[in-house]
C-alpha cells in the first residue's frame, strides 16, 4: 500500500483505541504524543524503500534513504515478526525515557505506536506481494491466502486509490465528529 494508506490506516486503528480506551481528560501532550506516534508507526516498516514518504518528510531523509538503499531491500526484517519486536522494545525504552514533566502518557503513546505499526504490515498482507512474516524465512504471507491470492490489493491502483482510502478516511471522520466532545475535553480546560 502507499504511505498515505498506511497514515489513514493507522490513525484510525490509534483514533479508535485512543478515544475508546482512554478516559476524557485534560492530555493535549498525550494527544499529541499519539498522533505523532501513530505518524511514524504507520510509515516506518518502509523505512527500508530509499523512495519511502517517511524519507520524503524527514529532513536529510532522500540522502540517508538513498545511502541506505544498498543495505536494505523492501519488506524484509521491518515487514515481520522480528523486526515488529525489535522496533517494539526500542520504542518502548524511548517512551519509558520521556521525562515526566512532559505530561504524556508513556504507556498509551507505546501501544499506539505498536498498533498503527501492526496496521501497516496487516495491511501490507493484503497486497499481492504479502510480508515475510517470518523472517529470517523468507516465505510471503498474505490475506487471502492461496488459491485466492489474486483477490489480494495491487499498491497504488485504482482499488486501493479510489475505494479503501476514502472509506478509511470517511470512517475516521466519522469516528472523530462522533467522539468530538471528548476530543475537546482532551484538548481544552
Amino acid at each position: 500500500m502507499t504511505g498515505k494508506t498506511h497514515q489513514s490506516i493507522g490513525l484510525l486503528a490509534v483514533s479508535a483505541y485512543y478515544l475508546s480506551s482512554v478516559h476524557a481528560r485534560y492530555e493535549p501532550a498525550t494527544l499529541g504524543a499519539v498522533l505523532v506516534s501513530s505518524y511514524f508507526g504507520s510509515l516506518l516498516p518502509d523505512i527500508d524503500q530509499p523512495a519511502a514518504k517517511l524519507w520524503q518528510d524527514l529532513p536529510f531523509g532522500k540522502t540517508v534513504g538513498k545511502i541506505s538503499d544498498p543495505l536494505l531491500s523492501h519488506r524484509n526484517i521491518t515487514h515481520s515478526l522480528l523486526g515488529f519486536c525489535l522496533v517494539g522494545i526500542g520504542i518502548y525504552f524511548l517512551t519509558k525515557s520521556f521525562p515526566a514533566y512532559w505530561g504524556i502518557n508513556t504507556q498509551v503513546t507505546f501501544i499506539c505506536f505498536i498498533i498503527s505499526y501492526a496496521m501497516h504490515l496487516v495491511s501490507d498482507m493484503f497486497t499481492d506481494e504479502g510480508i515475510p512474516l517470518l523472517y529470517p524465512w523468507h516465505r510471503r504471507f498474505g490475506i487471502p491466502p492461496k488459491p485466492l491470492h489474486g483477490l489480494r490489493i495491487k499498491t497504488g491502483k485504482w482499488f486501493e486509490n479510489l475505494v479503501i482510502f476514502p472509506i478509511i478516511n470517511i470512517v475516521t471522520l466519522v469516528l472523530i465528529i462522533s467522539s468530538w466532545d471528548k476530543i475537546k475535553q482532551m484538548l481544552f480546560k
